[in-house]
């Protein structure tokens, strides 16, 4: 994530340069990213799962689930 100082946004009293993201910065942000989106596919497979467990309760109690 580049924050409101590194997008060159300018607040009153106060002019910002634009600044680049250092090696050190740059990485932490993929690192960031990387995690978040990891976080993410998680949380999917989690609800994928727990629609399979239902899905699969309700097959064997005999009803049917809409959309399923």
């Amino acid at each position: 994530m580049v924050s409101v100082l590194d997008s060159g946004a300018e607040w009153p009293g106060f002019k910002s340069q634009p600044r680049r993201l250092s090696g050190n910065s740059l990485r932490q942000t993929v690192h960031t990213h990387r995690a978040s989106v990891h976080q993410a596919a998680e949380l999917v497979a989690a609800l994928l799962r727990v629609a399979m467990v239902t899905a699969g309760l309700a097959e064997t109690n005999g009803s049917q689930l809409l959309g399923l």
